[in-house]
């Protein structure tokens, strides 16, 4: 250990009530920093997971086009083959397969068995594959009355009664529960008409008051005989093994799908209203990093600042015998990396505490937060390598860089007037 070396360590220990108030003003701003950075990527990639897993999938398999402009004519044929291109590629864990059309539903007042129907409203049908949605999804989670579709004599014959699943609210519209009858009204893709009276099987609460409130599921197989689209399909959902591998697999299906005439598209893109809304979110929160290290360094910068002032006889006497500036300089630098270190270390520890206790425990909302048209009532951080470099990077950086300022001023102390000063 050089002389310069030497001198920094033991005049940390000169004022020891000085730099512990250093060290616990860097280590508030490294702990404020790393629960910050947890709990910012622990709620957005829950509601992304929540968002994804139980609704869209992170990547999604449409005709090209369909997006801009949705059309029931739009439709990605032999839909198993192309799902078969798909499970091929690395990290992709499931896929299913979904029909999107309008009808409108009617039904009649409990009581009521014929006459007109006193209860209608318009809704968004999707066709899925019970089997399979299960398997990408875990669908039947989101049934809160009833039971999941089932294979019905309604997957083959058009004048058998079907299996419907409703949206929450679009059942208190219809004023409609399980076992009861409502038909639906609609247009096939062929030009005839989708007609068809259905039991609800189900209720369902997706978390979305907005998708709840206009959404019924039918199987595939009926919505494919009914609306005539036979072995057709408008989307693939696509759930990935991991986030970070969303932009690669989406990527990969692109490329084995792109002499289909697909299009390929991961879930910033075809939600790209939910992804604004969390890029918007994670700037404020990324400013209040930036507010919380920037109060730490003053902090930090004030604390050295007045720990020269008070040493310039020192400086002046040091300047007398011959060191050079830059040795001046590099000794309170290295100072202030030497109580950075240690606020790294300690600010480390009581981090691990603070984020193993809410990637636990969480943190109930009350009121549930109501986000993208999703309801989130619990929050949880997440503890990643960006909790620590982070902030131990900017604990670094800010001890050097406002310690450079006092150790310039301290470098050029007059020798003889410092001497001279009482």
């Amino acid at each position: 250990m050089g002389l310069i070396s030497k001198l920094a360590w033991r005049n940390i220990f000169r004022q020891k009530r000085r730099t512990i108030l250093t060290v616990l003003t860097m280590t508030g701003g490294f702990v404020l920093s790393s629960l910050s950075i947890g709990w910012m990527d622990g709620s957005y990639s829950g509601m992304i997971l929540f968002f994804t897993n139980h609704q869209t999938g992170q990547v999604q398999v449409h005709k090209d086009g369909y997006l801009d402009n949705p059309s029931i004519y739009d439709t990605i044929d032999n839909y198993n083959s192309v799902g078969e291109r798909i499970s091929n590629q690395d990290n992709v864990r499931s896929w299913a397969p979904r029909i999107y059309v309008g009808a409108l539903l009617a039904s009649r007042d409990p009581g009521v068995s014929d006459g007109i129907y006193s209860n209608s409203a318009a809704a968004a049908v999707i066709g899925i594959d019970p089997v399979m949605e299960e398997n990408a999804t875990a669908f039947s989670e989101q049934i809160i009355e009833g039971e999941m579709l089932t294979v019905s004599e309604a997957d083959s014959s058009l004048r058998a009664t079907g299996q419907i699943l409703l949206g929450k609210q679009l059942a208190v519209m219809l004023n409609a529960s399980v076992g009861d009858s409502l038909v639906l009204f609609s247009q096939a893709a062929d030009g005839s008409g989708a007609d068809r009276k259905y039991a609800v099987r189900g209720i369902v609460s997706t978390g979305s008051n907005e998708v709840d409130r206009t959404t019924c599921y039918l199987t595939l197989a009926d919505t494919q005989l009914l609306f005539a689209l036979e072995n057709r399909v408008h989307e693939i959902a696509v759930m990935t093994t991991s986030l970070r591998e969303v932009d690669k697999v989406a990527a990969e299906i692109s490329l084995a799908t792109d002499s289909l005439g697909l299009s390929t598209a991961s879930w910033k893109v075809f939600a790209k209203e939910f992804y604004a809304g969390m890029k918007a979110d994670e700037t404020q929160l990324k400013i209040m990093l930036a507010i919380i290290i920037g109060v730490a360094a003053l902090g930090v910068l004030n604390t050295i600042l007045m720990m020269v002032l008070e040493r310039r006889r020192e400086f002046g006497v040091m300047k007398a015998i011959g060191t050079k500036p830059k040795s001046i300089v590099r000794m309170i630098v290295l100072e202030a990396n030497v109580m950075g270190l240690v606020s790294v270390l300690l600010g480390g520890v009581l981090s691990t505490i603070g984020l193993l206790i809410l990637s636990k425990h969480g943190m109930i909302l009350d009121p549930p937060l109501d986000y993208g048209g999703f309801v989130f009532r619990e929050m949880v951080a997440s503890i990643t390598p960006a909790c620590y470099w982070i902030p131990s990077l900017s604990v670094m950086i800010t001890s050097s860089v406002v310690s450079l300022i006092p150790a310039l001023k301290a470098a050029h102390t007059d020798a003889a007037k410092s001497l001279r000063t009482v």
